[in-house]
């Protein structure tokens, strides 16, 4: 019952309608990814493993109606991992999913419908960048650019070569919308599209977007900490290099670390940044115990080819907090270069 697949208390949609949680990002379809069996088992242990539990705490929920939008249709997500795990298919899981909704509403029961939204990812294919919007039904999406009134039908992933903002959404057969609207903004920084490296590689169920999403022009979302622009590293210190092609010329870095000391989460004290083969310079990080803690820093128009920072982790959960004497974790949004 691992709280990355297990815990419908965590948000379920990146929609910003959502109502309150206690933080975290499940979607449905990491619920139904779920494997019951962890990797490092054999064969003759797994048996001894017998089901698997949904949590939902309720610190934020204050009716039965707010529960039930939380379990469902997680719960049916989870059921069907118990029950067929070597049968899954998310797709055919879905069109079954989309008849089963009408069961739950002459139940009347309150769940929570996300089938209709339109996620999105940033694509660089041999330099040139584009973005690919994507839904888990067959439906068509159509989408306006940069606040323009003009609906286009999506069929290819969108070009992308300035700072652009894109809304999407779904529609029926008759051209009516379905689902909420998806919003995205894209800040087409310096170091979009450059080479990446990262030591260690953060802890896998905090990795969805992998190291690109540090560089992607895309920023976290300020509620779900754990959506696929956050990455998370647990009790590591973290180096990441940054590579251009040509000589770049820089003015800021910024970047910004989930402080959630309630779930375990600290922003680091200081970051280190190199250039090139420059020496080594320390910056202390404000903090004044918000949720968001910011890094920006102003260069003398430098002209770069590689940045490396270096973030020590924050180091042992102080006594009296919640995860005393454990190694805290980091969370770290969007690496921004002007």
């Amino acid at each position: 019952t691992p709280n990355s697949h297990c815990y419908f208390d965590y948000y379920q949609s990146e929609n910003e309608n959502e109502p309150l949680a206690i933080g975290g990002f499940l979607p449905l379809e990491k619920v139904y990814n779920f494997n019951p069996i962890p990797d490092e088992l054999t064969a003759e242990e797994a048996k001894y493993v017998l089901g698997a539990q949904g949590n939902i705490w309720t610190e934020y929920l204050s009716t039965p109606e707010k529960v039930e939008y939380m379990a469902f249709p997680r719960m049916v997500a989870l059921s069907e991992v118990v029950w067929s795990n070597s049968n899954k298919n998310y797709t055919n899981f879905v069109k079954r999913l989309e008849q089963f909704h009408k069961r739950l509403a002459v139940l009347k029961v309150n769940y929570a419908n996300h089938l209709y939204e339109v996620s999105g990812e940033l694509q660089n294919e041999n330099g040139k960048l584009s973005y690919h919007l994507e839904t888990i039904t067959d439906k068509k999406i159509v989408y306006t650019l940069n606040e323009k009134n003009e609906n286009l039908v999506y069929k290819n992933p969108i070009p992308i070569e300035k700072s652009t903002s894109i809304k999407a959404f779904v529609v029926d057969e008759n051209e009516e919308k379905l689902g909420a609207v998806f919003s995205q903004k894209i800040n087409l920084h310096k170091a979009v599209g450059a080479k990446i490296s990262l030591i260690p590689k953060p802890h896998k169920a905090y990795n969805s977007g992998g190291k690109q999403a540090l560089i992607n022009g895309i920023s976290g979302n300020n509620k779900r900490f754990g959506d696929r622009e956050w990455l998370g590293f647990s009790g590591e210190d973290v180096t990441i290099t940054i590579e251009f092609n040509k000589l770049t010329k820089i003015n800021t870095i910024s970047t910004r670390f989930h402080n959630g000391n309630g779930q375990w989460i600290y922003a680091p004290k200081e970051i280190s940044i190199e250039f090139d083969n420059e020496e080594k310079r320390s910056f202390v990080l404000k903090n004044n115990g918000d949720l968001l803690v910011n890094f920006n820093e102003k260069f003398e128009q430098k002209m770069i080819k590689k940045i490396k920072l270096t973030i020590p982790n924050y180091g042992i959960i102080p006594v009296g907090k919640q995860g005393a004497g454990n190694k805290a974790w980091t969370f770290i949004d969007e690496i921004i270069i002007e």
